[in-house]
């Protein structure tokens, strides 16, 4: 969920309201990719102006979970498969730069909160909680940004972290098998040791590993359906 300052969020209530709502139904894969998002749908669910619904679409455009189109309006966004093999390259490359920049910087305290991150995320799993292990997850990738110093990095894997949601919701093969819980676990244990190149590589394979569950050869072109039906043809 993104966070705002206490100040805006003292202006602008509605305004945060409607966004917030909307950005964890879009991550919560409760909204899928391209679906349209009429203003006056959404003003008469909210109960607000069009202004604020149109300010709350804006920022979502912003952060590339939603398109506006001139003359058509807003939709969920809906990668291309190039964009999403770019999204999850990106991905790899600065979350090893985060694990390092943790290891190198981060107290003995934050590193551990980690740890208790991952361990949460384990019994969550035991207990079946899918959605409490899935915002775990979230969190325990958006805590290692904060641990690595820079905001600006920071903002980057936000963003990072949001398309990779509408991607997996878009492109996840059927049947796919969502990644060890115990990887986090593995790659808090190496930061514990003060081990930067085994976090990175396990940061790595983690990623890929993520990467895996979703098929991008062959969600970019529509089946043929006369070819995918006529097996079934009634004689």
């Amino acid at each position: 969920m993104p966070k705002v300052s206490e100040s805006s969020s003292k202006k602008n209530p509605a305004d945060l309201h409607v966004h917030a709502a909307l950005y964890a139904a879009i991550i919560d894969h409760k909204i899928p990719p391209g679906t349209p998002l009429l203003e006056d749908n959404l003003s008469a669910a909210f109960e607000v102006s069009r202004t604020v619904i149109r300010k709350a679409l804006q920022r979502l455009a912003h952060e590339r979970l939603v398109d506006i189109v001139p003359n058509k309006g807003a939709s969920v966004a809906k990668p291309s498969a190039d964009e999403a093999k770019q999204v999850f390259e990106a991905r790899r490359e600065l979350e090893q730069i985060l694990v390092r920049r943790a290891v190198a910087q981060a107290s003995d305290a934050a590193l551990k909160s980690m740890s208790k991150l991952a361990k949460a995320e384990h019994e969550a799993y035991q207990k079946g909680d899918k959605s409490l292990r899935l915002g775990l997850s979230g969190d325990f990738h958006r805590q290692l940004a904060t641990l690595s110093g820079n905001s600006v990095l920071q903002a980057f894997l936000e963003e990072l972290v949001s398309r990779s949601s509408l991607i997996i919701a878009l492109y996840e093969s059927p049947g796919a098998v969502p990644c060890s819980h115990t990887e986090h676990l593995e790659i808090a244990n190496a930061m514990l040791t003060r081990d930067a190149n085994k976090a990175a590589q396990f940061m790595d394979n983690h990623l890929r590993h993520i990467e895996a569950q979703v098929d991008l050869t062959t969600a970019s072109h529509p089946p043929d359906l006369k070819a995918l039906f006529s097996r079934r043809r009634k004689p």
